[in-house]
């Protein structure tokens, strides 16, 4: 028989308490992930001028839609170098395995010929390329941290991607001789830029626009609000909806799409829910104040004079209630099924198809364009033609879906039919003058 030893009592002693320690880890249930967002807004910079007044909108309006989504938000306006990097940290040291993130930037941003893309603080002074590496925040390492951390990441980049400088009232330049190229994001990553290369992301549409929201972030909360629809899904519309819109001022804003994620599997609001509908807060402020039509141009170079420092405004994150999707007049399943449905039936349009769509969706929003197209073809509807519609009441979400509908048909009827719905809309003027 094996002696004991004098380490036996020891053994056991340390044993025990282990083992006991590993089955409670194992029967406490894993801590559910988090979805944590972090919104900067950089509008009112020192060095850069005019400031970026859609920029602070941008940045509020994504953090109200995002707490409404289940996000808890970190939300830092007007950014020095100092606290952003302070609130990066303190962000950073929050996620977990298995959490959601989501990273929104509006301002300048910069890419130095030997750098990658940077982010510019309020702070910046950009007389070089070796101050721009040096103080601004590097959108590489941004996503490398990231990563690390969560298991998906939305990186959202509100800036343009054109040459620095460029004096524009219409849209967000960056520093000097630096276009924004395409960034090479890990493995669970998926960023949404608001412009292609070289190209400036609109602040409006027209000095009569009333949307105090950047074309790209007014696409990109539509369509955030649709339950069901994957991130990737939600790209693609966004990129669509806001190429469309810019060409109707003959403008040209690409969004850019890099998805090295499984961002199907992500959803601001999944499938079936169930949850109660929450109300709709406008993007339309109560008295918008005219602002110039976008030209083009160029920011000069800054005169470097001493500026006192401004106070960023950071906010402690807040926990919001469970997610509960957006609704307008009628709910966003409804809304989903019935685009999808014109959608098909326009693309190769046919009598057939046509008369389907009606069956389904008498008295739908795209049931006057199915219409006016079946009598095109030469067909009649089965179902009789609906009354003139009344003016519709004022729904931001609403009316951004018609407008959508009314751009992709892109007839006089189709344009005439906006007029009647909306005889005071924001895309009056659009409208008028693509029927000229």
């Amino acid at each position: 028989m094996r002696p004991r030893t004098l380490l036996s009592p020891l053994r056991h002693a340390l044993v025990r308490p282990l083992l006991g320690l590993a089955l409670a880890t194992a029967l406490t249930p894993m801590a559910e992930a988090a979805r944590l967002a972090l919104v900067l807004g950089n509008y009112n910079y020192q060095n850069i001028q005019p400031a970026l007044r859609n920029a602070r909108n941008d940045a509020q309006t994504m953090a109200r839609e995002l707490e409404s989504a289940g996000f808890s938000v970190t939300k830092v306006m007007d950014g020095t170098r100092a606290s952003t990097f302070a609130a990066l940290d303190g962000f950073l040291g929050r996620i977990r395995k298995g959490d959601e993130v989501v990273f929104f930037f509006s301002g300048h941003g910069s890419q130095p010929p030997s750098s990658g893309p940077m982010l510019l603080p309020v702070d910046i002074q950009p007389t070089s390329e070796r101050s721009i590496q040096r103080d601004a925040i590097s959108l590489d390492q941004v996503m490398d941290d990231l990563n690390k951390r969560a298991r998906f990441v939305l990186m959202i980049i509100d800036a343009c991607r054109d040459d620095p400088f460029r004096q524009s009232s219409a849209g967000r330049s960056i520093a000097p001789g630096s276009a924004l190229g395409r960034v090479e994001p890990p493995s669970g990553t998926l960023v949404i830029m608001a412009a292609s290369k070289g190209q400036q992301a609109l602040d409006r549409l027209s000095d009569k626009d009333p949307v105090q929201n950047g074309l790209f972030t007014r696409e990109l909360v539509r369509h955030m609000r649709t339950p069901g629809l994957s991130a990737s899904e939600m790209a693609r519309r966004v990129k669509f909806g806001v190429e469309q819109a810019a060409l109707s001022i003959n403008h040209q804003q690409r969004p850019a799409v890099i998805d090295e994620s499984s961002s199907s599997e992500f959803y601001f609001y999944p499938p079936s829910t169930g949850a109660a509908p929450a109300p709709v807060a406008p993007l339309v402020p109560p008295t918008p104040s005219p602002v110039p039509a976008p030209t083009p141009g160029g920011y000069t170079t800054p005169v470097q004079t001493p500026v006192q420092p401004v106070q960023p405004a950071v906010q402690a994150p807040t926990t919001p209630p469970a997610a509960r999707p957006p609704v307008g007049d009628v709910t966003q399943s409804e809304a989903q099924r019935e685009f999808e449905a014109w959608d098909a039936a326009m693309r190769n349009p046919s009598r057939a198809g046509l008369e389907s769509f009606l069956s389904r969706f008498p008295q739908g929003r795209y049931a006057g364009l199915v219409r006016t197209e079946l009598q095109r073809l030469g067909g009649t509807a089965s179902t009789p033609a609906a009354a003139p519609a009344a003016p519709r009441p004022q729904n931001p979400q609403a009316e951004f879906e018609f407008w959508e509908s009314i751009s992709a048909r892109n007839t006089r009827q189709a344009y005439e039919e906006y007029l009647q719905a909306y005889p005071n809309g924001r895309y009056v003027d659009i409208a008028r003058a693509r029927m000229k």
